[in-house]
């Protein structure tokens, strides 16, 4: 194997296999099972294996922790009878999610609306607004919007202010995985407010849509992304027909853990609980993986590998050859996001008549947002949820709430739950995928994603848009057909 991949070769490759998955059958002229072995049982290794076993491989699933199902995890104990909470993947949407809503119908799992997302309530510069108030074109004057963004917030909505700007960028994009090449290669190492600078960009508009970031340096390691980035992604779900914020959410009816659950007992004994992998060797016919499973080493040899965990995880596995030069800085630049899930258990709902939506925008790290869930569970008490620092505890959660809750009632918390992955399971580090740092856009991608010979990459991170769910799986279902069909 090469040891370094040009960049050339790898749109070359990567361009290649996009256009086979997205046009070849799982039907193969000439079919062989092979053997692949997947690492990781979060969703995206569930959704991979899943398809892999329905189209007659033999797959073996190893996931190091005692549960399946990773960042899709909905928890009961220790909430009052009846109540859940999904502590990790929250919802999905209609539109959008098309491979996970696939999976939802043909297991005819129940689902259920979920209003987080309708009549917001959001603070701004200290002050509380409501969805009719951001329409105001007093309110948006004096927010610092200009004539023309006024009109456009007021025609079509707050959240699609940026595509007043955006599209014609966007309308340049041909392929949602290619964002090099059509003639805006040069705005990866520039801010989207210097772009678009001379475009009549108010200040308030410009801080809305984040174009005044500035960029990651060794004293003042801020998390920002360069124009195309930005570009680039507010340019997929335009091409996938999607609004550029989904109001109309959904969840499964007794929690998400339903979908993965169902993943995993269809795969049966396939998955490998309790089984940490500690060495690969890859190689140009096979792969070999070493793990510890109650204190035992094993090691298992595959015509395919699927590595469904997080960049995050990577480092801790021996790679025998070592990544090529180019995958490395991509697995090893990619940043991942860590936070806690905040739950708040009221004796009832307090907030009724109180404020004009309990779906608020605080700003507020500690609790950036607040919505209520398993809503349709019978009985007063109440659970509020929303997510905080990787770090912080109930009392510094409870004591935010109080400073921020926009209402005059007291409320009626009895008891708060800060969740912490890693806490439970170490492995769990990262969740969704942040922004790419500026000016390295053509340094990670499109390597983080593709192949390295017969190692393959699934999951929220592996994805153009990481989108949960759905980028983990839309990785699932492209890496089941590569490996299919090769």
């Amino acid at each position: 194997m090469n040891p370094s991949i040009t960049r050339r070769a790898a749109l070359q490759t990567a361009g290649a296999w996009l256009l086979a998955s997205g046009a070849a059958s799982l039907r193969a002229a000439s079919f062989r099972p092979k053997r692949v072995l997947v690492v990781g049982a979060g969703i995206g290794g569930l959704c991979c294996a899943y398809e892999l076993m329905e189209h007659g491989h033999e797959v073996t699933l190893l996931e190091a922790s005692r549960r399946t199902g990773g960042h899709v995890k909905t928890i009961r104990d220790p909430l009052p009878a009846g109540l859940y909470a999904d502590v990790g993947a929250e919802h999905f949407t209609n539109p959008g999610y098309d491979d996970y809503r696939r999976y939802v119908e043909k297991f005819d799992l129940p689902v259920l609306p979920w209003a987080r997302r309708q009549n917001m309530y959001r603070k701004i510069d200290g002050q509380w607004f409501n969805e009719s108030q951001l329409t105001d074109k007093t309110v948006l004057a004096n927010l610092g919007f200009n004539a023309g963004e006024i009109r456009w917030i007021r025609e079509r909505g707050w959240h699609e202010l940026s595509m007043l700007y955006l599209s014609p960028y966007i309308a340049k994009f041909q392929d949602e995985y290619q964002p090099f090449g059509i003639g805006l290669d040069e705005l990866d190492h520039q801010l989207l407010g210097d772009v678009l600078a001379d475009a009549g960009l108010s200040t308030a508009a410009a801080r809305f849509m984040g174009a005044t970031e500035r960029h990651q340096t060794p004293n003042q390691p801020t998390r920002s992304a360069s124009a195309l980035f930005k570009i680039w992604q507010a340019a997929i779900p335009q091409m996938r027909g999607l609004p550029a914020f989904k109001r109309d959410v959904f969840h499964l009816k007794g929690g998400n853990q339903l979908l993965p659950d169902t993943f995993a007992t269809k795969l049966g004994d396939r998955v490998r609980r309790h089984s940490e992998v500690t060495a690969i060797e890859h190689h140009d016919s096979s792969v070999t993986v070493h793990f510890k499973q109650a204190n035992t080493l094993h090691t298992l040899t595959a015509d395919h590998l699927v590595l469904a965990v997080s960049p995050l995880v990577l480092p801790r596995i021996a790679i025998t050859p070592a990544w090529p030069e180019a995958k490395a800085f991509a697995l090893k630049n990619t940043p991942m996001g860590m936070q806690s899930r905040v739950l708040l258990v009221t004796r009832d709902a307090f907030w009724k008549d109180d404020v004009p939506s309990i779906n608020l925008e605080t700003g507020d790290a500690k609790m950036g947002l607040v919505y209520e869930t398993a809503a349709e569970v019978p009985g007063a008490r109440r659970v509020l949820m929303g997510s905080g620092q990787p770090v912080q505890t109930p009392e510094e959660t409870i004591a935010a709430f109080r400073k921020f809750y926009p209402g005059k009632k007291p409320d009626t918390i009895e008891q708060c739950i800060v969740h912490q992955w890693w806490q439970e399971e170490p492995l769990a580090l990262g969740c969704e995928r942040l922004a790419f740092p500026f000016g390295q856009l053509k340094n990670i991608w499109p390597h983080l994603i593709a192949p390295v010979g017969r190692v393959h990459f699934v999951g929220a991170a592996f994805d153009n848009l990481p989108w949960g769910q759905d980028a983990a799986t839309r990785s699932a279902n492209r890496v089941a057909r590569q490996i299919h069909a090769s």
